[in-house]
């Protein structure tokens, strides 16, 4: 038998509400089964918890965007960090300078290139790469190019500026999720009175019939594996 799955997230707990709320104002038989004044609680909490739900995707959203940004300008710092480490190995090799050179850019005389995998590891490299260069110069070695420890710079800055706006964005993120948590008890408990009071209404019908309309409200029901599902109905779309 179908099982009832109470909305869990803040996205189920709005579509509900606004499924309850667009069908109770419908001119039938089935939206005079919720009384007005439960009705009248549900209309009166959504022009509060829309914006608040609202919230909590433009915030997670925003976040999403930041990471995203942040893993981009990553990726081309680690690009530049090996491809500098690299040419600075063969060009050590090609001229025969001294392996002091390798040195002074953060290498080891070995010339190992570092696992570029930590995000701190990779700024480590990258600003031993900037502060490295002027030492080399001043030893007698020639700056390096393509890339240069310039251009090196020129992407860290831009890393570090696009990680320094995650934290801030997973702010953003928490503060609206605390906002949203403060709702979430209250959209539970007057979805719950919405239910209980339908399914009071009903108790003469049986169970299909039952589910058939409070999944014109807006609630779910799952089937076990292997059971048939029931029909489904159409749901009017949420007003705005």
């Amino acid at each position: 038998m179908p099982t009832y799955a109470a909305p869990r997230s803040d996205d189920a707990r709005l579509a509900t509400l606004e499924t309850i709320s667009t069908t109770a104002a419908l001119d039938n038989d089935d939206a005079k089964l919720l009384p007005a004044a439960l009705r009248q609680r549900v209309d009166a909490f959504l022009p509060g918890y829309r914006p608040v739900v609202q919230a909590v995707e433009a915030a997670t959203a925003g976040r999403a965007k930041e990471v995203t940004e942040k893993d981009k300008a990553l990726k081309s710092l680690i690009t530049h960090v090996q491809d500098f480490f690299e040419v600075l190995k063969r060009r050590t090799a090609r001229l025969g300078h001294d392996v002091s050179a390798l040195v002074h850019y953060g290498l080891p005389q070995s010339g190992d290139v570092p696992k570029l995998v930590a995000e701190a590891a990779v700024e480590s490299a990258a600003d031993g790469i900037v502060k490295g260069e002027a030492a080399a110069v001043a030893a007698g070695f020639p700056a390096m190019a393509n890339p240069s420890a310039a251009e090196v710079k020129t992407v860290m800055d831009a890393y570090l500026k696009e990680s320094g706006e995650v934290a801030p964005a997973d702010t953003r993120v928490r503060q609206a999720q605390t906002t949203a948590a403060d709702q979430r008890e209250l959209a539970d408990d007057l979805i719950a009175d919405v239910k209980d009071e339908l399914t009071h209404a009903l108790r003469k019908l049986e169970g299909p019939a039952q589910r058939r309309v409070l999944r014109l409200f807006g609630f779910k029901f799952t089937t076990s594996a292997g059971e048939k599902p029931e029909e489904p109905v159409v749901v009017p779309a949420p007003g705005k």
